[in-house]
């Protein structure tokens, strides 16, 4: 099996590749893209370029795409859970029962607080003080090895519930998940080019 980045939409096969070996048995689970500055600058324009689509979309808006891909999420339990298992290490009765619906809920979570953040304001005698919440832009998002597909929905859930646009890069050890990550984001409407996946 081969493993691409994704940006912009599009699998992106990398100039080398590394392999990702299961844990448990040290059989060979697939050949990965290596990325390199070539390609994370071209996440990073993707992001950027559709940033101001993706911010300018309404919160409600937002979070219809968001809670999909929660619910993908959560109908491909079995499927992420033995990826989870296989490229890292964790026991399935974990990563099935804990960890991926978890990973659904972190979007179910966002999706809802998306639409509830609103601006203060602090009166003063003299000026008027208040805040405004307003996306960043394009985030760097790295997820570690241990836990991987949990952890980086807890990175890419709020980035982009809240508007952002993101590259992803998960462990070289676990990089799995994320690809399948990068999938269901596009399944669920989720524009080419808001997430964007470099391995390596």
């Amino acid at each position: 099996m081969k493993i691409e980045h994704l940006i912009n939409g599009q699998p992106v096969a990398g100039r080398d590749c590394f392999e990702t070996i299961n844990p448990a048995t040290q059989e060979v689970l697939a050949e990965v893209a290596d990325g390199g500055e070539v390609e994370v600058n071209a996440a990073v324009a993707a992001a950027k370029e559709v940033f101001p689509k993706w911010a300018g979309l309404a919160a409600a808006e937002r979070a219809k795409l968001i809670r999909k891909l929660g619910d993908l999420i959560a109908q491909n339990v079995a499927e992420i859970a033995r990826i989870e298992t296989d490229d890292c290490g964790q026991v399935i009765a974990q990563t099935g029962k804990q960890l991926v619906p978890r990973a659904a809920d972190n979007f179910y979570y966002f999706a809802e607080m998306c639409t509830r953040v609103d601006g203060h304001t602090y009166p003063t005698p003299t000026h008027l003080n208040y805040t405004l919440f307003h996306p960043v832009g394009v985030c760097a998002l790295i997820s570690p090895w241990n836990v991987p597909f949990m952890t980086a929905t807890w990175k890419v859930a709020p980035c982009l519930a809240f508007g952002n646009t993101a590259v992803l890069k998960m462990s070289e050890l676990s990089p799995l998940s994320a690809a399948r990550l990068g999938e269901l984001a596009l399944e669920a409407g989720i524009p080419p080019g808001v997430l964007n996946v470099v391995h390596g």
